[in-house]
């Protein structure tokens, strides 16, 4: 019973995703197109993201206002929105619909994860994990080279048409489940000042921890969506390669029920200090053939194997680090990890750039994946 219940919370995640999964390709594509250069296109997602960081931190407040089925509907609404102004090959009304798409993702991710601490027992996270992830997974396997497929060969709007239709079904998968009913505040603090919610979090070690290992494995990530699809451009191999890479680098992840039970076998610890240490040197080794792109492109979604190790571990560190009585605000500040790895990565690569060719992206990746590795030793041991 308990498993069928983590599984339909799973499927809410599915459908979620997909309606920022099809787009997931096609975004950095149409940045790319519309402003012609990769460090423009850097520039573009650092700024952006910092409407993701906003909204994140303005959460607490919002849930607290409206409760958090109605900030739900608000990141939703912010989704469909989006989607209009994104179909768009103007820039304004793209950077507008980027930046409310960028929003909308951190608004319902603090809420759902708020709905996992309240409906997931924490001796159940590094059971519930895996199936949360494989249904992430799924949808960011299926949707990155599908949406660029829709665009090229069908219908430039149809993968927006496609974002806008599991938006609304995720609302109603929402209702289906009843989640509406739920309670998941459990949160006495009356300070909603940013600030000082960043401050509390801050002060709590195993908290930073979490942050600083998710944010390495999410700017990752963001290294290998945006700048993967423009590199097989560059070098020739084409869009729908591009794409293509994505979904097949992000299909490693249908093995996270295995390091899954690697963590609770061996430990988290051991587990993440050898995915950041083997996706950081394969890293090396793409960057010194990456005037080979075909061998290049297929090394990196070697790579990706690496980082699915991560995928194993989950956000279980989280779950396993915030007060019941702090849900709200420590999501809130934790959910930033995200944007803060679409703000930095873009940001550091737009001033490389401008010196490097874009190879430079895989050396610099593989440096924090390095240090991401020897902070993993500051996971207890025995925590599983």
């Amino acid at each position: 019973m308990q498993l069928n219940s983590h599984l339909k919370l799973a499927g809410l995640f599915f459908v979620h995703t997909m309606s920022r999964g099809i787009l997931l390709s096609v975004l950095p594509l149409q940045a790319f197109a519309i402003l012609g250069d990769a460090q423009l296109t850097s520039i573009l997602y650092f700024a952006i993201s910092v409407g993701g960081i906003l909204g994140s931190l303005v959460m607490p407040v919002v849930i607290q206002k409206i409760g958090n089925y109605r900030s739900f509907l608000v990141g939703c609404v912010a989704m469909l929105f989006s989607s209009a102004l994104l179909s768009f090959d103007q820039i304004i009304y793209f950077s507008i619909g980027l930046f409310a798409h960028t929003f909308a993702i951190a608004a319902v991710e603090v809420s759902l994860t708020l709905y996992v601490l309240a409906e997931v027992p924490r001796r159940d996270m590094t059971r519930f994990e895996p199936l949360r992830i494989m249904s992430l997974v799924l949808a960011l396997t299926i949707g990155p080279f599908l949406g660029v497929f829709m665009e090229e060969k069908l219908f430039h709007y149809l993968p927006y048409i496609i974002c806008a239709v599991f938006t609304l079904l995720a609302i109603i998968y929402f209702r289906w489940m009843g989640l509406h009913r739920v309670d998941v505040l459990g949160t006495d603090a009356k300070d909603m000042n940013p600030v000082n919610i960043i401050r509390r979090f801050i002060a709590q070690p195993r908290l930073r921890l979490a942050y600083g290992l998710i944010l390495a494995r999410s700017s990752w990530w963001t290294m290998f969506i945006i700048y993967m699809p423009i590199y097989c451009e560059q070098t020739g191999l084409g869009k729908l390669t591009g794409a293509a890479i994505v979904s097949v680098g992000t299909a490693w992840t249908f093995s996270v029920p295995f390091w899954g039970w690697v963590a609770r076998r061996y430990g988290i610890r051991a587990l993440m200090q050898t995915g950041f240490a083997v996706t950081a040197m394969l890293l090396l080794v793409v960057y010194s053939v990456n005037d080979i792109p075909w061998l290049a492109a297929s090394l990196m979604v070697v790579s990706a194997l690496g980082t699915t190790m991560l995928d194993g571990a989950g956000n279980v560190l989280f779950y396993r680090a915030v007060r019941g009585r702090e849900r709200a605000e420590m999501t809130a500040v934790f959910s930033t990890y995200r944007d803060a790895g679409q703000l930095l990565t873009p940001g550091i690569f737009a001033i490389l750039l401008k010196i490097f060719a874009l190879p430079i992206v895989f050396p610099t990746a593989a440096i924090w994946m390095m240090i991401a590795s020897v902070y993993s030793g500051y996971i207890p041991k025995r925590m599983k």
